[in-house]
């Protein structure tokens, strides 16, 4: 079957593990995805295109689920198998661990759970009540009587705590207290981590014996869709006393080197970056614009050492900051997403460090 191929595919691939390919084959996401997809700008419905719908949800590809009131920003998805499979191995399950799943969506990670755990010991919240709903049919439908709850995941779901694991769906840029207190001591907490410089790493973290602090490093790179209270703003300011020069830094070193971007989002938290064709600039070329809600900069993409490739206002001189947090990066050895980790307490305090919990850099 279709639903086979894909099983065998992430085999091959090395992304899903021997341990979790019975769950895989036994729940196929095609049992999980609802009936219209949202692909290539357009909804794609199941009852009038049948071949279409099975090739995609039969693809290894993350598929949009429901989209946000503006009608374009995507708000749920079935993750991509691949991305599933390797945040499933990062949980290190084993028989008897209780599970908090947070971001039911279509119910499918809960199912492939319950399916390798016991449904008694998967509990999964969702934010929104209509997609908690049909989860929890689909759910039942395949005798799969997970504990599916309407509620914030940021704030977890005390009442079934504590938990051996928790595993995260949506991308926060503050790991929440809450999480970490309703882990058990020793327990594992995985959640896509990001910033609004660069959205962002998978974050493995283990709850201490105090139970009021985690630490762990990155393992992948994946970006999530925001957890809804953790959105990036993308701020308000205004455009003035513009300062020009050129750059010592080629912007595309940043905006094409994912170890770059991350390691600069780490360093300088609340920066967001975008790329951009500025057709109203008289050089009519591209560029890399970063800003904090109150300073603004842009550098160039062509031509970016010319006398006015870089245009900065406000307090900060923000493309400075970059280059310099990109020099530091390079300093560290360009060290990969992978090199870099988090201590996080309940109170709310995020150590990043580098190679070891001991070498605190930001």
């Amino acid at each position: 079957m279709q639903w086979n191929a894909l099983t065998d595919a992430l085999r091959k691939s090395g992304a899903l593990s021997v341990d979790w390919e019975p769950a895989f084959r036994a729940v196929p996401r095609g049992l999980f995805v609802p009936d219209r997809i949202h692909h290539g700008g357009e909804w794609v419905d199941r009852a009038e295109r049948p071949v279409e719908w099975r090739e995609l949800v039969g693809s290894d590809i993350p598929l949009v689920t429901r989209l946000d009131e503006d009608g374009s920003t995507p708000s749920s998805s079935s993750s991509m198998p691949t991305v599933v499979a390797r945040m499933l191995r990062h949980l290190r399950v084993a028989d008897g661990i209780r599970v908090l799943d947070v971001g039911t969506g279509t119910g499918w990670t809960a199912a492939l759970l319950a399916r390798r755990l016991g449904a008694g010991n998967v509990t999964t919240v969702e934010l929104d009540p209509e997609l908690s709903g049909a989860a929890r049919r689909r759910l039942a439908a395949n005798r799969l009587p997970v504990k599916a709850v309407v509620g914030d995941g940021m704030l977890g779901h005390p009442a079934a705590a504590p938990y051996d694991r928790v595993h995260v769906t949506a991308a926060v840029q503050r790991v929440p207290g809450a999480l970490i207190e309703q882990t058990a001591p020793g327990g594992v907490i995985v959640v896509p981590y990001g910033t609004a410089f660069c959205n962002g790493g998978l974050l493995e973290l283990a709850v201490a014996a105090d139970g009021r602090t985690a630490s762990g490093p990155f393992v992948e790179d994946v970006a999530f869709m925001w957890a809804r209270d953790q959105r990036p703003g993308c701020g308000e300011f205004e455009i003035e006393d513009v300062r020009h020069g050129p750059s010592a830094l080629d912007p595309a070193a940043v905006a094409e080197r994912t170890d770059a971007a991350f390691a600069i989002g780490l360093w300088l938290p609340g920066l967001f970056r975008q790329e951009v064709w500025a057709g109203y600039d008289r050089f009519g070329t591209g560029r890399l614009e970063v800003w904090d809600g109150v300073s603004y900069a842009h550098c160039r993409l062509a031509d970016w050492d010319g006398r006015h490739a870089v245009a900065q206002s406000g307090p900060r001189n923000l493309w400075d900051e970059v280059t310099a947090a990109h020099a530091r990066w390079q300093d560290q050895g360009e060290p990969g997403l992978d090199r870099f980790g988090l201590t996080v307490t309940v109170e709310g305090e995020h150590r990043v460090w580098l190679d070891d919990p001991g070498h605190v850099v930001g």
